[in-house]
């Protein structure tokens, strides 16, 4: 299990306690050194023409350092999109400056029909058998958008979910740990819930929630700060593979590399479960 650089506030300012907003390029020229200093080798980034959803010219400020890095781009495969999925991803490499990349995953796959996401798997498939991609497969928020998933792709390689210490849906089920098992690649995003985890102080209807401030208290019992057990929640997940994580600067990044580094011991996760979907699902924060 790894670390993987996220991208989203190379574009926008992405993230619910982003204090920061949009990045500059020093900023993210110290982000991205401090990451391979660390040895982080995987990154996660997207194309897209859609302010609202993120990104923006993200991939273009990663072309300088993208031969150094495992990609990870996405594709719009609903109305949205504003170029065919072919196109995206030629677009894609354009802007990185690539021949190939690693992954790439459907983006809006929970939102599409099913015709669309028979066409747009079949067009995937066929860009992997073309050399320009090596792993295919989804963005899901939850095991329905994998089970669906399953019964679309040939070969489904690569899935991203996300997971918290307040989120453990796919967690308590052994379906994505049978794709780890299988051979795809199972990467996590959202483990801080857009920071949310992070700032017991934070000035929001979402930091007042009980299930966030007790998940604070329960950190002050254990003697673990919360960036540490927020990444050692994450750690003791066996099919976990790549933890996506977003950062406004190369200090953060640091602090999330040592906290990474300790062990937060066996400890009862399952009490800081919730079930409340509007607080751990973020597409309904704005509801």
């Amino acid at each position: 299990m790894g670390l993987s650089l996220g991208t989203a506030q190379w574009g926008a300012g992405y993230g619910l306690t982003n204090a920061v907003g949009f990045l500059d390029d020093q900023v993210i020229g110290e982000i991205t050194e401090a990451a391979l200093g660390l040895g982080i080798r995987s990154v996660d980034t997207h194309r897209t023409s859609n302010p609202a959803q993120g990104y923006g010219a993200a991939q273009t400020r990663l072309k300088p350092w993208a031969r150094e890095f495992s990609v990870t781009t996405k594709v719009i495969a609903g109305p949205s999109a504003d170029l065919p999925i072919r196109a995206q991803l030629e677009a894609s490499l354009l802007e990185l400056g690539l021949d190939s990349v690693a992954s790439v995953l459907i983006h809006d796959w929970a939102a599409i029909d099913e015709l669309e996401a028979t066409a747009a798997v079949h067009e995937l498939h066929a860009l992997k058998e073309a050399g320009l991609i090596s792993r295919i497969g989804i963005s899901a928020y939850d095991e329905d958008d994998v089970v669906r998933a399953q019964q679309h792709f040939a070969s489904l390689d690569v899935v991203q979910v996300p997971i918290s210490v307040l989120d453990q849906r796919l967690v308590v089920g052994s379906r994505i740990a049978d794709l780890h098992f299988a051979g795809a690649q199972i990467q996590v995003r959202s483990v801080f819930l857009q920071g949310l985890l992070l700032a017991p102080d934070h000035d929001s209807p979402l930091a007042r929630h009980p299930h966030v401030q007790g998940f604070h208290r329960w950190c002050a019992r254990a003697g673990l700060t919360p960036l540490q057990a927020a990444l050692g929640f994450i750690q003791q997940i066996p099919w976990a593979d790549e933890v996506v994580v977003g950062v406004t600067s190369a200090a953060e990044l640091l602090e999330i590399d040592q906290a990474w580094q300790v062990d937060a011991g066996a400890q009862q996760w399952g009490e800081l479960s919730s079930d409340d979907t509007d607080l751990i699902d973020p597409r309904r924060w704005n509801r």
